[in-house]
């Protein structure tokens, strides 16, 4: 058979037990009367705890900033170095299209790539072996 106890009673039942397990002194009056516990921290320490902890906070956002920012100017640096190159290329290129149109490059490049002559010149093509000659030592006498 069940006993219905009154919300009140197990409340005041639990926290006598607790009262005495802690070996604090109950007081007898009200439930809600706890006698009055004094904590391992004081005020002023709870609030360096968060002062710190959002200080922490800070310094870390902080550092990821400046890693992020020093990324950001090694890219930088890259890029400009990139943009100076492809605008050096631009002007040799621009140079060389200016070039091979000349008549100059036109007798040049005949002369290498086709080995032709204007009239009156000797064209001269060195015959060379395909294997070097290595020289060998004499026997002795």
């Amino acid at each position: 058979m069940w006993v219905q106890i009154p919300p009140s009673a197990l409340l005041d039942y639990l926290v006598r037990v607790l009262v005495r397990s802690t070996g604090e002194r109950w007081m007898g009056e009200t439930t809600m009367a706890i006698t009055k516990k004094h904590s391992s921290i004081s005020v002023t320490q709870f609030v360096a705890l968060i002062v710190a902890t959002i200080v922490l906070f800070l310094v870390v956002d902080f550092g990821r900033k400046v890693a992020l920012y020093r990324h950001l100017q090694l890219e930088e640096a890259r890029l400009d170095q990139g943009i100076k190159y492809e605008e050096d290329r631009g002007d040799y290129l621009e140079w060389l299209k200016g070039y091979v149109q000349t008549d100059q490059f036109v007798d040049a490049w005949a002369r290498r790539e086709w080995k032709l002559v204007k009239p009156g010149e000797t064209s001269v093509v060195p015959n060379l072996p395909e294997a070097p000659i290595v020289p060998q030592a004499r026997p002795q006498e």
